[in-house]
């Protein structure tokens, strides 16, 4: 997909920041940064999975919403990590990124994980969660949010390999 002409200013001052500079002229930044991205993904799909398997197969011995309250803080914990590294790395070569259809596809199914998470947060109500007879539409949008995280894994790994 070709950029909108309107948002090459806002890339380019994104591209001219010192902190942009020094992620794509260190050594070590931008390696590092990876490495932190890496982690936070571990730390925001990881809980994910658990949660959304538990949901899903409504096996555990641990009830949805006290498993939500356990793995909420560490997908949060990876989220910002995964925001302030992911944010780093496209402000190295904004222009680039922004351009790029993978990572297009990834900031789009982020969106969709976030609007499905949401969706989830506000239908729920412990009842529902609770015991083997979990709603099928919760059931479902487990499942949906396996699919979405897998691929905005898969979207993120191929943005190294399109352009």
């Amino acid at each position: 997909m070709l950029l909108d002409a309107a948002a090459q200013p806002l890339l380019q001052m994104i591209l001219d920041l010192p902190i942009s500079h020094f992620v794509r002229s260190s050594v070590w930044a931008y390696p590092v940064l990876e490495m932190l991205h890496l982690i936070g993904i571990g730390l925001l799909f990881g809980p994910i999975v658990i949660y959304d398997l538990r949901v899903l197969a409504g096996w555990g011995d641990i009830a949805t919403p006290a498993a939500a309250r356990l793995l909420l803080p560490w997908v949060w914990t990876g989220f910002i990590i995964n925001a302030t590294s992911g944010l780093l790395l496209f402000a190295s070569d904004a222009i680039e990124f922004a351009a790029n259809p993978a990572f297009q596809a990834k900031m789009a199914l982020l969106a969709i994980a976030g609007l499905n998470a949401s969706l989830f947060q506000f239908r729920a109500n412990p009842g529902q969660l609770n015991g083997p007879a979990l709603a099928i539409s919760f059931r479902a949008q487990a499942a949906v949010s396996l699919v979405i995280w897998f691929a905005i894994i898969i979207a993120g790994r191929m943005i190294a390999y399109s352009d």
